[in-house]
């Protein structure tokens, strides 16, 4: 049976009006009364699912890992992948909500903007706006992450379609080592360049430099590499494919990595502390 009601399929198939004079009559027509001859040279598509899901490379095949049921309550337009709380393990951000709908369809609205936290195996886990701090009630877009104040704990912009753009500044996250990189001439911030920190005996997650992170917005160029230990080795595999390993001084809180190896400390000492909330 059709889904959608006779107004909303006659805008589409003005012809339909002239089959079916009543809703009554529509209400129990088939499809293949509806569509009639045409039927037969119309295209049959299946969605066998509708959610928001993520997709893990497994080398020779992606694995789909339908994503917690809070990411399913609205629409998600942005997806920011970053460390929120600086536990060394990646963290997703979604932008929710959709009003623009069509006729006679309910609004998107029931999402506030959602932290999705990574256990470092591809699980995650949503987590609560009163533990967060994200509440945007409006119709989310673009977001990106950037460490704006420079304490070396991730920050989070997300703008609203005709509404405020929210900064929300981290407060609670482990501090990590800010590292920007400076590429060759043309791409001054190497963009396409792939980081990974070291600390102890373990390497920590890739982080690529981009030019675009996602819906209309782009992530800081300055990578935050947060985990349990100080990050005391960096690693990157450059535009081109030159890779460079490098030991970070054990006091660094920032540091600049040219393509030739050469390793600048920018902050030697550690950011302030902020009063939680």
């Amino acid at each position: 049976m059709p889904e959608r009601d006779l107004e909303s399929i006659a805008a589409a198939l003005p012809a339909v009006r002239a089959l079916f004079p009543t809703h009554a009559a529509f209400g129990e027509a088939t499809v293949a009364d509806v569509l009639g001859p045409a039927l037969a040279r119309a295209r049959r598509l299946e969605v066998t699912t509708l959610a928001t899901t993520l997709f893990l490379n497994r080398g020779d095949h992606f694995l789909a890992v339908p994503l917690p049921q809070e990411a399913q309550f609205a629409t998600a337009l942005a997806a920011c992948v970053g460390d929120l709380d600086g536990d060394g393990r990646e963290d997703v951000f979604l932008s929710q909500n959709f009003f623009a709908t069509q006729d006679k369809t309910p609004r998107c609205d029931a999402g506030l903007g959602l932290w999705l936290r990574g256990d470092g195996r591809g699980g995650l886990t949503a987590v609560a706006a009163h533990e967060s701090g994200v509440r945007v009630y409006g119709e989310q877009r673009a977001a990106a992450l950037a460490d704006f104040d420079g304490d070396g704990r991730v920050d989070l912009a997300v703008t609203q379609n005709g509404n405020a753009t929210k900064l929300y500044r981290n407060v609670r996250g482990q501090p990590g080592l800010r590292v920007r990189l400076q590429g060759p001439p043309g791409n001054p911030t190497a963009v396409g360049a792939v980081i990974c920190g070291r600390a102890g005996d373990a390497w920590g997650p890739a982080r690529m430099v981009g030019a675009g992170s996602g819906y209309w917005s782009q992530n800081s160029a300055v990578e935050v590499l947060a985990m349990a230990e100080p990050v005391r080795r960096l690693r990157v595999l450059w535009p081109g494919g030159n890779e460079t390993q490098v030991q970070v001084p054990e006091h660094a809180r920032e540091v600049v990595l040219g393509m030739d190896g050469g390793l600048r400390v920018v902050s030697p000492e550690p950011p302030p502390t902020k009063k939680r909330r």
